[in-house]
């Protein structure tokens, strides 16, 4: 089954944990303000942003939930934990996108989450806080559950369930890689 994001998510939201590269990606775009939000328009299409000290969002479709865009109104502390687990040399990503799917967050394929075995076993653990990790199209996305309406408070609560599950899903790699290591270390004295 083929994922097509653009159809099948209410909204995708960027977030730009870089401000002077955000602000350099969309110099070329028109801006005019609707509702306390920056408008650009360019060749792509439009797309509602707005900035805050240490971050700033990108919304499409310009006509996304209201209450999605009075949520994303508030500055949110949690999205610094994205930037805690994503501003490190080995998975540096200056941002991260984010799809509103009915009452779920997932995250894009852009950050580049491969399947890892076990998958079944930790879902079995998140899905009792509403959280997964799903394959689609050789991909890994995360899902969680998102209480709607949106409140600056649920979606807070939401994408740091997110950023959780994204630094389990690199602390697990790193403990795979680790075991693998070893074991082939083991299997190399075996050898000689």
């Amino acid at each position: 089954m083929s994922y097509d994001e653009r159809t099948t998510s209410e909204a995708v939201i960027e977030i730009n944990f870089n401000l002077y590269a955000f602000r350099e990606s969309v110099s070329n775009y028109q801006v005019s303000y609707q509702d306390g939000w920056i408008v650009l328009k360019g060749k792509e299409g439009e797309y509602l942003s707005r900035e805050f000290d240490n971050y700033a969002v990108l919304v499409y479709p310009v006509n996304a939930p209201k209450d999605l865009l009075e949520a994303l109104s508030v500055k949110n502390e949690k999205i610094d934990k994205f930037r805690e687990i994503l501003y490190k040399p080995r998975y540096w990503r200056e941002s991260v996108t984010i799809h509103l799917v009915k009452d779920k967050l997932v995250t894009g394929t852009d950050i580049e989450l491969v399947p890892f075995n076990g998958v079944d076993l930790v879902n079995d653990i998140l899905r009792t806080e509403g959280a997964e990790f799903k394959t689609i199209d050789d991909n890994l996305v995360i899902s969680v559950t998102v209480e709607r309406p949106l409140t600056a408070q649920n979606l807070g609560k939401a994408l740091y369930k997110l950023s959780v599950c994204l630094s389990l899903y690199y602390r697990i790699k790193e403990a795979q890689e680790d075991i693998a290591l070893k074991i082939a270390q083991e299997a190399l004295s075996e050898l000689q």
